[in-house]
């Protein structure tokens, strides 16, 4: 029988290949020695997006109770974020250098630059904390409220629906505080807990990849690979050797989509705003192999649809981590430990 320390590197290494064929291959010749067992376990424990043949939506009483409750799959303006913040951060760092050191290059500062700062800052603190500043300055005054004039004691803290410009709801600068979160951000934790949301979904579903973090390409490349070479020209960048099972159905299908929303399945359950994981994978995914245009009756038909089938993938993949949180934790902790490979990841999973 193959050893732990044999088939450890030997996953190892195959990972490093990137070719789910031969992942496939390799992984169903251990499953055959009889090393591991809890891959694709979890399979039948996913439900089918409900459809007909077809794919007219008809959905029965608890099926449309269960679609009207699924959560909305959340929008993610990283890029626009992080333009917005990395701007904002430029004018205050500019205001910040030209009071510093403005008069070595003959540079006449008029105040207007701590005029920027100050409105910068100010409009940024109010937008964003709105709340918190009227409930401290509630609790100041009423702890000093026999210091206060008559004058200031019938005085009410201002409305944030009265306020100009909507300053106070964080729709004015919301996306300058969210983007400095992600530029100043550095949560291992976090990173690694979508990492092993990622590979326990791969792994209890069957499919022959490792990827840490996986993106619309490596989804429509393995099931694209899964179909084999005989549908694509000489050549194509998906013609690879070996087989492995087709994952060009509507199970395959949403075990790709699982294992994409998995990350953000994962994220949302734990903190309010996502910053490692990319919702956008799942519909770059379906996006990508509707050019192809091989899965006819397999892709949702409109937009309508494609939102509906990810939200129900993102509700399979919530339900599925959070059915097996122990694992999931246990190959969280593993990984944020900095040294576990492919193969300590299958042993944890494996409860080796």
């Amino acid at each position: 029988m193959i050893t732990y320390t044999n088939w450890n590197i030997t996953l190892q290494a195959t990972a490093l290949t990137s070719d789910a064929r031969i992942m496939a291959k390799v992984i169903s010749l251990i499953i055959k020695n009889g090393s591991i067992r809890n891959y694709g376990s979890l399979q039948s424990s996913i439900n089918l997006f409900p459809r007909s043949s077809s794919y007219s939506m008809n959905f029965n009483n608890q099926e449309q109770q269960r679609l009207e409750s699924l959560p909305p799959v959340p929008d993610d303006e990283r890029a626009a974020e992080v333009s917005q913040a990395a701007i904002f951060s430029g004018v205050i760092a500019t205001c910040i250098g030209i009071n510093i050191f403005g008069g070595l290059f003959g540079l006449e500062n008029n105040g207007w630059t701590n005029l920027i700062l100050g409105v910068a800052i100010t409009t940024v603190v109010v937008d964003n904390f709105f709340d918190v500043i009227v409930m401290g300055g509630s609790t100041v005054a009423k702890m000093n409220e026999d210091k206060l004039p008559e004058s200031a004691k019938n005085l009410n803290a201002p409305k944030k629906e009265d306020m100009p410009l909507g300053i106070g709801t964080g729709s004015l600068t919301g996306s300058v505080v969210r983007g400095l979160g992600r530029l100043l951000s550095d949560n291992t934790e976090r990173d690694c807990q979508c990492e092993a949301a990622s590979v326990f979904a791969a792994y209890s579903l069957a499919l022959p990849c490792f990827a840490f973090q996986p993106n619309a390409l490596e989804g429509a490349a393995l099931v694209l690979e899964s179909m084999g070479g005989e549908n694509y020209n000489e050549g194509d960048e998906f013609n690879l050797q070996g087989s492995m099972d087709s994952l060009a159905s509507d199970v395959g299908l949403l075990k790709v989509l699982i294992w994409l929303m998995a990350p953000v399945a994962m994220e949302l359950s734990k903190y309010p705003q996502l910053m490692a994981s990319e919702p956008r994978e799942a519909a770059g995914l379906l996006e990508r192999l509707s050019r192809k245009q091989i899965l006819d009756g397999i892709l949702p038909e409109d937009d309508e649809q494609r939102d509906i089938y990810i939200r129900w993938a993102l509700a399979e993949a919530d339900q599925l981590l959070r059915n097996n949180a122990k694992s999931v934790d246990q190959l969280s902790e593993a990984l944020a430990g900095g040294a576990a490979t492919v193969g300590d990841c299958v042993a944890i999973l494996e409860g080796w």
